[in-house]
């Protein structure tokens, strides 16, 4: 369900004739009383007819999402508008509606990518993966991972977006900070290879209405989706997240790869949070938001840390940020990459399917073990 976040309350929109209000909380007993009733709880859901109470009032609804309202009670009383409301109209324009699927795509581009169907963005990650085993083993870290992707995406005459792209990482040794190329397993005590991060490509098609799938084969499991974040708005601070949760069948049958192969299918959860000025979404001149974020990932093992199907996942935890080339890559990360993949650097030009994931390159480049 898309949400809209006030900064300390969370607001569900079901529907876009039933929004929910993001009301701003004054120092009046009123309010105070209000807070109290709703302190065991942070979620609260505005009646569809308080807005329809709004809108009456002649509030344009872009206007109203960054206004201030008075309470639900108030307004049903009212036959003019509040002077509370009139103080709390903006002063800038509002063109990003979060309730318009295609500005949450366009949005969604701008944040991730470029809406400059020339520009290669570039988008720069830095993780820490840990393993997971049971309910109660307390969960510890193996390894670092850091690396980029570079994407491009061109508008089609329906009104998507094909998205171009490919990415890289390279794990690191918890302790050196040093690119690895072998690794000590510590749950299985094997000294295995290292198998770096090239997936190419990792397109997509992102349409308003679209499914959510991973297109490396077409068992899978896929939901469509309407494009709508889930968007937190506190001070000048926008905050948007987009999660994935895909499952398809592995190329790694079990049998032949007894130990790269965690199972029958891929299971794959991610996470991504970005943040920046919320006067930046206004900007309709704008072709790209550089922001700052974060990604979570849960995952099976690797296929390279020879886990086979034992008990236990992993979990990422990184640092993202929208980098305006290559040169603010970390110098060890760049020269990695300019020696052994320098086409990563650019996104791709062709539109080619299906696409890789990890699993899906390790099983083209090494044999069943």
């Amino acid at each position: 369900m898309p949400v809209v976040h006030d900064g300390s309350r969370l607001f569900p929109i079901r529907g876009r004739d039933e929004w929910s209000s993001i009301e701003h909380w004054s120092d009046s007993n009123s309010d105070k009383n209000k807070i109290a009733q709703h302190q065991e709880t942070n979620l609260i859901e505005a009646p569809s007819a308080m807005i329809k109470d709004l809108l009456g009032l002649g509030i344009e609804r872009r206007n109203f999402l960054t206004g201030a309202v008075a309470s639900s009670a108030a307004l049903s009383a009212c036959s003019t508008l509040p002077t509370g409301l009139a103080s709390a109209k903006p002063t800038e324009a509002q063109t990003f509606d979060p309730f318009s699927k295609k500005d949450n795509l366009e949005a969604f581009i701008k944040m991730s990518g470029s809406l400059d169907e020339n520009e290669s963005a570039i988008g720069w990650y830095s993780a820490r993966i840990f393993y997971v085993i049971g309910d109660f083993k307390i969960i510890q870290p193996l390894f670092d991972l850091e690396g980029f992707g570079a994407s491009r995406h061109e508008k089609m005459p329906d009104g998507s977006y094909r998205r171009f792209q490919r990415e890289c990482g390279f794990y690191k040794d918890l302790r050196s900070g040093e690119i690895m190329e072998t690794w000590e397993n510590p749950l299985n005590n094997k000294t295995v290879k290292v198998s770096h991060i090239h997936n190419d490509p990792v397109n997509a098609h992102l349409k308003e209405e679209f499914p959510l799938g991973f297109g490396a084969t077409d068992d899978e499991t896929v939901q469509m989706m309407p494009f709508l974040l889930p968007w937190t708005f506190t001070g000048d601070t926008a905050f948007a997240s987009f999660d994935v949760n895909l499952d398809w069948a592995s190329p790694l049958d079990p049998a032949k790869w007894p130990t790269a192969s965690p199972g029958n299918r891929v299971r794959v959860s991610e996470y991504q949070q970005w943040n920046f000025s919320k006067k930046l979404l206004n900007d309709a001149s704008r072709s790209k938001i550089y922001t700052n974020g974060g990604w979570q990932r849960i995952a099976n093992w690797l296929p390279w840390m020879r886990m086979g199907q034992a008990e236990g996942h992993l979990f990422y935890r990184s640092h993202i940020k929208s980098l305006r080339g290559i040169e603010e890559l970390t110098p060890q990360i760049r020269a990695y990459a300019e020696k052994h993949y320098p086409e990563y650097f650019e996104a791709p030009k062709e539109w080619i399917t299906p696409n890789e994931s990890s699993f899906e390159v390790y099983a083209k480049e090494n044999e069943p073990h």
